[in-house]
């Protein structure tokens, strides 16, 4: 929903002030997109026309306004990644080897890609089916690993058309943060279950370490950040017991990223004309988003990149010469794995 910003209102005369004491009230009733309490409008950060706010209730981390983008944006966004077959995420490594996940039955999972994690599912025993609304994701999934069962379909979407398929597990990995309305979401998976389903998911963990900001958790990319604690406060509530829970460490990579981060120079981003970070092209207009991201690099540019990939690379060793103290201090990496059963 779109909200006015009071506090920039009250800043402009003594007039808007008094005529923003309505909009006021009405934020200070915002609603928590999971459990459905009421919010404070203390906000917790601030970008562009985004706000983020935190429930006291189940603590999970949403912004405002969420307006989940359509499939063409998915696609626009994440084209580069549906024409291969990309290396298992962690997330999928933790159920596979869960010994509490089920190992035969049917499975659904949401959000598949190019179906790496229903190959592998698949080859573990599992009758697999998977819904994608990056369409050329999906069809490399048909065509290139023989997944028949892969349907450009949001999970409510299947729902509705498909109200008899039921599974004994339903899957989504890196996906619970994308939605705009989670509750919803939580309750189709719901529909699609047998009794005594399971589900398995992974999200960012907001608990990790980091050193700025991840370009990529900002909406509307992601418009939710759970921990731990938030995903059995949620699950819990929606008729969930929750069974296992995993908490990556912080690697070597993570770590290497993060010394990144923490010495950052600013070189690229002064380079005039540089080309706009992915965060910034997320806030875009679909054209402007489209010409931004077809634009040719000049030589500039193209050696700030070099020298950033150098920098980064440059990194490593550094991590791998932290990484005994890291893990003494048992810093988190990024993603957070959930099993839990619905009960009877």
């Amino acid at each position: 929903m779109t909200e006015t910003n009071a506090s920039a209102n009250l800043s402009h005369s003594q007039d808007a002030a008094s005529a923003s004491a309505s909009e006021i009230s009405v934020r200070a009733v915002q609603v928590c997109p999971a459990c459905q309490h009421t919010v404070p409008a203390r906000i917790m950060e601030q970008y562009g026309k985004y706000e983020l706010f935190e429930c006291g209730h189940c603590e999970l981390q949403f912004w405002e306004p969420r307006e989940m983008p359509d499939a063409q944006w998915y696609e626009r966004m994440y084209g580069g990644r549906d024409g291969k077959l990309l290396p298992l995420e962690p997330g999928h490594k933790y159920f596979l080897a869960d010994p509490l996940a089920k190992r035969t039955g049917t499975l659904l999972d949401i959000g598949c890609g190019t179906g790496n994690f229903l190959k592998a599912a698949r080859a573990a025993g599992l009758e697999v089916t998977g819904t994608e609304l990056d369409r050329n994701a999906a069809r490399f999934a048909k065509e290139h690993l023989g997944l028949e069962k892969v349907l450009p379909l949001t999970i409510a979407e299947f729902a509705a058309q498909c109200p008899e398929e039921k599974f004994d597990v339903v899957t989504f990995f890196e996906v619970l943060e994308h939605q705009a309305a989670p509750l919803e979401f939580l309750r189709c998976v719901t529909n699609c279950l047998k009794p005594g389903g399971q589900i398995a998911l992974s999200v960012p963990n907001r608990d990790r370490w980091l050193t700025g900001p991840d370009v990529l958790d900002y909406p509307p990319n992601h418009f939710t950040r759970w921990n731990a604690a938030v995903l059995k406060n949620v699950l819990s509530a929606q008729g969930f017991e929750v069974m296992s829970v995993r908490e990556q460490g912080a690697g070597v990579a993570h770590m290497a990223q993060m010394i990144n981060m923490a010495l950052r120079t600013g070189m690229t981003n002064s380079a005039a004309g540089a080309a706009p970070g992915f965060r910034d092209v997320i806030q875009m207009t679909a054209e402007q988003a489209q010409a931004a991201m077809q634009a040719e690099a000049t030589p500039r540019h193209s050696v700030m990149r070099m020298l950033g990939r150098m920098k980064h690379a440059a990194c490593f060793p550094l991590a791998v010469a932290a990484l005994p103290y890291v893990r003494m201090r048992k810093y988190k990496g990024t993603y957070l794995y959930c099993l839990a059963r619905l009960r009877d």
